[in-house]
């Protein structure tokens, strides 16, 4: 018996209701289910679906083994890599899970966290699976927890990756807090440039980029070697730093933590660092991850001081990426998730993400209530800039007693 109890918002109809071509088989009833709690156990399948699968960088191999060395295991994640295949044995589906416990719950939600900006199993091209295949191997899979699961959280999962319908649409859900934000490059940086900004805007922006040239030369690199990296990392953790003790949120930053994990990730050779340089200091640095012609920011950061936060070197350097982008004939180039006005800036298109809740056991049922009333009410306050403001101040004036 599942509890799951989820309803499909419009972006997941419309998802499902998109064309499709015809499954040259009946839809797979996913016949073998296999459940790993080591990220090496589920090293082989995971290659050989990565290899073929449309799904977003942040389900690769080499940057979830980082995450789960670091932040993961600070967390108190533990594994568990759903495996499907057919019965012939054929490999289906890769879900990359991990789980962690919610008082007396044991939750089972995609590895990653929120470093993690878009979720999505592995699937065969090709694969279809309605609902009742997709809750039979979550219900199995759950089982074999030791003890079993009580549910799966899936939360910022996009419809669709690429032009590939993601198949856990299927399952309904609700439409997460945020969108996600990404723009179309195009094969000419001018054209880019006009699409986004008005005439007076990008004279503003031209001035800027004198002013800060006035301070020193300014010049855009990618980190090439090892020592190059640390140096850009090095500057990002300052900048983060400085900037979440300005918000009060010092306490919800820990920056030894994620320079191991992002110095691991880019090792791995999955993290692309860029930085923009003013003289001999860099002034703002980003890091993303590249999957087929797509570059998805994972995070940016910019020196706070007076002199060079007024040049605005976060969107110069954004400026930047996108030209070099364009010249290495990249299709696509994504902010991530969240609110910001740089992201509104720069790119047009907002990408709907669903969340979803497959309860697994009765006391999951109970919890997922809990956990799907917070999110709609978390996207209520989001979708609310005067709320949502109100909450801001808040959360800082409460780190800043924590911090005091």
């Amino acid at each position: 018996m599942n509890f799951a109890r989820v309803t499909a918002p419009r972006i997941l109809r419309n998802a499902a209701a998109r064309p499709q071509a015809a499954p040259t088989q009946p839809p797979p009833s996913f016949a073998r289910c296999e459940v790993f709690t080591t990220i090496d156990g589920a090293r082989a399948s995971w290659l050989e679906l990565e290899a073929c699968a449309s799904a977003p960088p942040y389900q690769s191999l080499a940057f979830l083994k980082a995450w789960l060395a670091t932040i993961g295991r600070a967390g108190g994640v533990t594994p568990f890599i759903v495996v499907a295949r057919d019965s012939g044995g054929r490999l289906e589906a890769l879900l990359p899970f991990g789980v962690t416990r919610v008082g007396p719950f044991r939750i089972a939600s995609f590895l990653g966290g929120k470093d993690s900006n878009f979720n999505m199993g592995l699937y065969r091209p090709g694969l279809y699976a309605d609902r009742a295949a997709l809750l039979d191997l979550l219900s199995r899979a759950a089982a074999l927890g030791s003890p079993q699961v009580d549910g799966f959280h899936c939360l910022n999962q996009p419809a669709q990756w690429q032009g590939a319908v993601n198949p856990m649409v299927a399952l309904g859900g609700r439409q997460s807090p945020s969108a996600g934000h990404k723009t179309l490059l195009g094969d000419d940086f001018a054209g880019w440039v006009n699409a986004h900004y008005s005439r007076e805007a990008h004279k503003k922006l031209r001035k800027k980029a004198q002013r800060l040239a006035a301070i020193g030369p300014v010049g855009h690199r990618i980190a090439r070697n090892d020592a190059e990296a640390a140096e850009f990392l090095d500057a990002f953790a300052a900048q983060k730093t400085a900037r979440m003790r300005e918000l009060g949120l010092s306490h919800l930053w820990n920056p030894t933590l994620a320079l191991a994990f992002l110095h691991q990730a880019r090792e791995a050779g999955s993290l692309e660092l860029h930085a923009l340089y003013c003289g001999d200091e860099i002034v703002a640095a980003f890091g993303g991850l590249v999957r087929d012609d797509r570059l998805c920011g994972m995070f940016i950061s910019h020196r706070s001081d007076p002199q060079f936060a007024r040049c605005s070197p976060g969107e110069l350097l954004l400026n930047e990426i996108v030209r070099n982008l364009i010249d290495r004939r990249f299709a696509a180039f994504d902010l991530g998730v969240g609110e910001a006005r740089y992201k509104a800036h720069c790119c047009e298109t907002e990408e709907p993400l669903f969340d979803t809740f497959v309860a697994t056991s009765f006391s999951g049922a109970v919890l997922g209530a809990f956990l799907s009333a917070r999110q709609r009410v978390k996207r209520s306050f989001k979708q609310s800039p005067v709320v949502w403001a109100v909450i801001s101040r808040l959360r800082k004036r409460w780190g800043e007693m924590i911090s005091a």
